[in-house]
């Protein structure tokens, strides 16, 4: 009988304390609970004084791409981007209002159309690309809301299933000024020809190409290996996956751009680096491009010979356009210094020949005084051309502004730092 009793007593004690869980789970209808949410994200959404900083992707293989948006107790929202969505490619601002209302949980909705919002979820596509319309770039304009707190509203978009993450914006920085210096990061990083980068984890080595669409190519060097395609976008300090990716068993997502400009490390794991040029004159060497000369950014005897090689060609040939560039020339099988420029619809171009060679960050520039057939009636005719050759000939020492992506290189003479001169991909 004791033990009926004792088994009587803990059934008694357990449905009790069932009882008053479930009670306290379901104190209140489902319709409370939801409007419960939906008034909590709300205020989250209007708590923040000067905005959020909205990091879009319009589904998951597309580039990220950041808004700012200032959600009213009024229930406008004011969005701002710089991107090529926006007007002039600049920034730009725009309106619409929006909702919290209960769907799949608690779902965000910008109900009235927004250019700056709108223009992802738009069928067609902005570009005017036949391939894309009915569908446009696919992105969301109504978004469930998976997590939010005071600083961080974690969002899915409803039909494509996008994360986006909003976090709070500091009420002491400008919107203008936060997109201006994303701007100025993806310019470092990706404006111009960038270069493709490099990871190393032990012997694997992988490229990552394609670095100004937002979505890298990424390839490991490997028999067999294919490409993988990784969305990102810029930020404050480097830029940051789409999602986690898993390189060699290290999973990372996040990367910063060190002190030197030379590379993005990884927050989570500070040895994996996508690296850049760590070697100028390799970079130089191995680009079969043409590099021409930026003229603001010569030194004073090398821009007289510049400036006297532009008269003569516009005083003998009425020539517009005039360019000077260094470059590999195959049929030849050498490095030339370049002239060329317009006269009227014909393109002309003279090539003097050069020998260059390269050590790590420095290169030894030789005048042959050879030239294909225009070069050789340049270097007599066009007044500078020839002593620019001379003047060129010596050894030098390379460095660039950022060499994750060298965009202008320097040239300085080793014996003379008054002489100098700044090249430029194009």
């Amino acid at each position: 009988m004791k033990k009926i009793h004792y088994i009587l007593l803990i059934l008694v004690v357990f449905l009790s304390a069932c009882s008053k869980t479930e009670d306290d789970i379901f104190s209140k209808s489902p319709a409370e609970r939801m409007s419960d949410a939906l008034e909590t994200d709300y205020n989250l959404l209007t708590s923040a004084q000067n905005g959020w900083v909205m990091e879009y992707f319009a589904n998951p293989q597309s580039p990220g791409y950041n808004l700012l948006v200032k959600f009213q107790t009024s229930g406008q929202a004011v969005f701002a981007a710089s991107n090529e969505y926006t007007e002039k490619k600049a920034y730009e601002t725009d309106s619409c209002l929006f909702e919290m209302i209960g769907d799949d949980g608690p779902v965000l909705t910008f109900n009235t159309f927004n250019k700056i919002m709108h223009v992802f979820s738009n069928p067609v596509d902005p570009n005017g690309s036949s391939d894309l319309d009915g569908y446009g770039l696919q992105g969301d304009y109504e978004f469930i809301v998976m997590k939010a707190d005071a600083e961080k509203i974690i969002l899915r978009g409803k039909k494509y299933r996008t994360t986006v993450i909003m976090t709070k914006l500091a009420e002491n920085v400008s919107w203008k000024s936060y997109v201006d210096g994303l701007d100025a990061m993806n310019s470092v990083l990706f404006a111009g020809n960038a270069p493709k980068l490099t990871m190393t984890i032990g012997r694997s080595v992988y490229s990552f190409s394609n670095g100004s669409s937002h979505v890298f190519s990424a390839l490991k060097y490997a028999a067999n290996s294919t490409a993988t395609d990784i969305p990102f976008i810029i930020t404050p300090t480097g830029i940051r996956f789409y999602e986690p990716q898993d390189f060699e068993g290290n999973e990372v997502q996040y990367f910063d751009l060190d002190d030197e400009k030379l590379s993005l490390v990884s927050v989570e794991n500070p040895d994996i680096k996508l690296v850049g040029q760590d070697d100028l004159a390799f970079y130089f060497m191995s680009t079969v491009k043409t590099w021409f000369f930026v003229p603001d950014e010569l030194s004073v005897n090398v821009k007289t010979l510049y400036n006297q090689i532009v008269e003569s060609c516009v005083a003998k040939y009425n020539a517009e356009n005039v360019k000077l560039a260094l470059k590999y020339y195959p049929t030849r099988s050498l490095f030339e210094l370049s002239l060329t420029f317009d006269t009227g619809q014909t393109k002309n171009e003279g090539n003097l020949d050069l020998i260059i060679t390269n050590s790590k960050n420095s290169l030894t520039i030789l005048d042959k005084g050879a030239a294909d057939v225009n070069g050789v009636i340049y270097r007599a005719d066009v007044a500078g051309l020839n002593e620019l050759a001379t003047l060129l000939s010596g050894s030098y020492s390379l460095t660039t502004f950022a060499k994750i992506n060298p965009q202008i290189i320097k040239l300085t003479d080793k014996t003379d730092a008054t002489t100098w001169i700044s090249i430029k991909l194009e």
